[in-house]
């Protein structure tokens, strides 16, 4: 598995106090997807005027979000997460948990997961139920 991240200086511009080491980062996405089979993801940080583009280009809103993925397989895949957007709503320990939580959504979405009834964290979703499970461990090796 390969995972390359980009743009990093992008989420200790949105928040200086963003205490996740990327080591920690690259250490948690290999354990807690060990056993999915994926061949490589990349993670790009971008401002949320790109989001916002690729968000109108690729889903016909015009809007900003906070993450996007884009699957090349059902093993390779993009995930773009906007620190800009996610800051708006969640600061300090909440902000490193929700980029986290982020990079699981949208690997999980790489894997083929999807939320069908809402755009909600709506734990009666299989997808939502996955992605807090793994939450909690990628915090546990995360701090």
């Amino acid at each position: 598995m390969q995972l390359d991240i980009f743009n990093k200086e992008l989420v200790k511009e949105v928040e200086p106090t963003f205490d996740i080491s990327f080591d920690d980062i690259y250490n948690g996405y290999f354990e807690i997807f060990k056993s999915r089979e994926i061949d490589s993801v990349n993670i790009i940080f971008v401002k949320s005027e790109y989001i916002h583009e690729l968000n109108m280009k690729y889903r016909g809103m015009n809007a900003p979000t906070d993450v996007l993925s884009f699957s090349q397989s059902d093993k390779q895949g993009e995930i773009y997460i906007s620190p800009e957007f996610v800051y708006t709503s969640f600061k300090g320990d909440e902000f490193e948990q929700e980029i986290l939580r982020l990079i699981i959504h949208g690997t999980l979405h790489i894997l083929g997961y999807d939320h069908k009834e809402s755009m909600n964290d709506s734990l009666e979703e299989e997808m939502f139920r996955v992605q807090e499970e793994l939450l909690l461990k990628y915090i546990k090796i995360c701090s």
